[in-house]
């Protein structure tokens, strides 16, 4: 793709949206300053090109969990495709756009695994060459790169959270359409900013929440520091779309679906969410230990940093290379080890020092610590702001802010597990990690002896976290899995009883005939290309909240006359409630379990699978 294509010349001034509707130009001048790399855009742009071939190749067909909320996307986009309509046939918790885009591809291109293949791929290379566009208002073509390296790494993480087959498409159309309409304020295209806003809206609510933010913090500083002006024309071009594309479009589902079971059922289910929060309430605890956690991984990265820098320095003005020179790097050493040591006999912060460790072992220090640099940032750009300093970033103030204001958010979400494995983190981290390359520049700029050592940083942060994901996490997915929707890979363990699960349903019941899979497995619709018989594809903990509502679920099997029903072997005990039909939804079990006229296992049903883990074991039940 051309530098032209991604918008690559000198940014616009604020004040001007392209179109000819904008106030007052200003010549802005390249944040990033003179450029000191020799790299054009043209080589860069093929570098991640030839990364984003190699970690395709390399984790071919191994995206995603699709037994579970993955292979649950699909099927809603299938019945979407088949005339459905998202919350009102079939309970869906996101915005629109990800879903019906993602159906409007299993119209033209077929309903498959490939099609998925295909359209996680191009969403992927959307994000990442929006990410470049935007860290190029910042940064020479080497450095944005190499920050675009680590996107493309974190995207490809080889956890159920990944942007080639994520559990949800809102989430990775929610980070695009925030980067697009961060890269439309830096190109000055206000109007265009408004309409990404807008189709945020129609994805994740906190993306939503975050870049809407993002706009109003562009506008106060418009006024604050720039052309008072042109503020307000400034916000009605921002607010309208932004307000008005979820408003028009999230109005029609209300109309078809009912405004009640639209909000309270499906994009907030009330019910749901004050049983489901519980299990991510370690993402962002706000307790003190935590936040001492966040300080403790922000401390050991700086240290390192600031250690290596120290050391480049001093072994360059040194007339020799010494041990001597070294003096911070082994400082830095005795103090961790010396500091690890405490932890450990006194036995304080132990949660939090063994989550750092193994954050370590797994190379994600360099992204745990992500929130803390948020949080730093939007500090400092605080106290600045009031003072009416210079920005934090360097660069314009509007923009700057905007991308400040994006960032710390999001590193909230999930500031206690940000990392590939434990969060919805991958989904957030885009921003963080260009404010991490821009303040390393930054640094660079006034010490020229430590741009090789940030440039390095870069390079070396997104070649541990695709390590990581190769080696530690792809690797398990060894297995292929046959369906009639086509092939993917999964683990060892599971890759037997899922194609037997398949198999069984394939044999046991037409393509007419609904089938319910239970308690998480909604992506079994898919794979054996069977409807749903409930509303819901997934039975979580929280979802059939009432004996009223599962007496309802149980009457929708009867009336659909369903004959076979599929239960996943899986642990809620995070939850609070291990067993489907036992410690939850035990009126819907117990019908399964008196209805059924012959009972077979798939796998094994010894050790149920918890979290994003495909399951290892199925009870098929054929009902009478």
């Amino acid at each position: 793709m051309s530098s032209t294509l991604l918008g690559l010349s000198a940014p616009r001034a604020a004040g001007d949206d392209g179109d000819g509707d904008g106030g007052e130009a200003r010549q802005q001048a390249s944040p990033s300053g003179p450029s000191h790399s020799h790299l054009r855009d043209g080589p860069a742009i093929a570098a991640l090109a030839v990364c984003f071939a190699a970690l395709t190749a390399l984790t071919w067909r191994r995206w995603g969990v699709p037994e579970i909320d993955a292979g649950a996307e699909l099927t809603t986009a299938d019945l979407v495709k088949h005339g459905a309509v998202a919350y009102k046939d079939v309970r869906y918790y996101y915005g629109p756009l990800g879903l019906y885009s993602l159906a409007l591809a299993f119209k033209l291109l077929g309903t498959s695994f490939t099609t998925a293949y295909a359209f996680g791929l191009a969403q992927t290379a959307a994000i990442v060459a929006a990410f470049y566009a935007l860290a190029r208002q910042w940064l020479d073509p080497l450095p944005a790169s190499l920050a675009s390296m680590m996107v493309l790494a974190i995207g490809f993480s080889g956890t159920a959270f990944n942007f080639i087959l994520p559990h949800t498409d809102s989430a990775t159309f929610g980070l695009l359409f925030l980067l697009l309409a961060l890269l439309s304020l830096a190109r000055g295209r206000l109007l265009w900013a408004g309409i990404m806003a807008g189709l945020t809206g129609l994805t994740r609510p906190e993306f939503y929440a975050v870049i809407v933010a993002a706009l109003a913090a562009f506008t106060f500083a418009t006024y604050r520091f720039e052309n008072r002006t042109a503020a307000i024309p400034t916000a009605w071009r921002l607010a309208l779309p932004a307000v008005a594309i979820p408003s028009v479009v999230l109005g029609w589902f209300a109309w078809q679906a009912g405004l009640n079971t639209l909000i309270t059922e499906n994009l907030w289910p009330v019910k749901f969410i004050a049983v489901g929060a519980k299990t991510q309430h370690s993402w962002m605890p706000l307790t003190a230990a935590s936040l001492v956690g966040l300080a403790l991984r922000a401390a050991i990265c700086v240290g390192v940093l600031a250690a290596v820098v120290k050391s480049a320095e001093r072994l360059r003005t040194s007339r020799s290379a010494s041990i001597v020179a070294l003096w911070p790097l082994l400082a830095l050493a005795a103090a961790l080890i010396v500091a690890d040591g405490l932890l450990r006999a006194s036995g304080v912060l132990s949660a939090q020092r063994t989550a750092i460790e193994l954050e370590s072992r797994h190379l994600m220090l360099g992204m745990s610590w992500l929130p803390a640099l948020g949080f730093a940032v939007a500090a400092v750009a605080a106290v600045r702001l009031l003072r009416r300093g210079r920005s934090p970033l360097g660069g314009r103030w509007p923009l700057d802010l905007a991308l400040i204001v994006a960032a710390a958010p999001l590193g909230l979400r999930a500031y206690n597990a940000f990392t590939t494995e434990g969060s919805y983190a991958p989904y957030y981290a885009a921003p963080l990690v260009l404010l991490l390359a821009i303040v390393q520049m930054r640094v660079a700029e006034r010490r020229p002896a430590a741009r090789p050592v940030m440039i390095g940083g870069l390079a070396l942060l997104a070649a541990s976290f695709s390590a990581y994901a190769l080696g530690g996490l792809y690797v398990h997915d060894n297995t292929l899995v046959h369906s009639p929707r086509g092939t993917f890979m999964t683990t060892a363990a599971a890759a037997p009883a899922l194609e037997g699960a398949v198999r069984a349903i394939d044999a046991s019941t037409n393509g007419n005939e609904r089938i319910l899979a239970a308690p998480v497995d909604g992506g079994l619709y898919f794979m054996a290309d069977r409807r749903p018989a409930l509303y819901e594809l997934s039975l979580l903990p929280g979802l059939l909240a009432s004996p009223a509502e599962e007496a309802a679920a149980v009457a929708r099997l009867r009336g659909e006359h369903v004959k076979l029903a599929v239960i996943g072997a899986r642990d809620f005990s995070a939850w609070g409630t291990p067993t489907f039909g036992v410690d939850y939804a035990p009126l819907l079990g117990s019908y399964l379990r008196g209805a059924a006229r012959h009972t077979t296992t798939v796998g094994t049903l010894r050790q149920p699978a918890a979290g994003t883990n495909p399951s290892r074991g199925f009870t098929v039940m054929r009902l009478g």
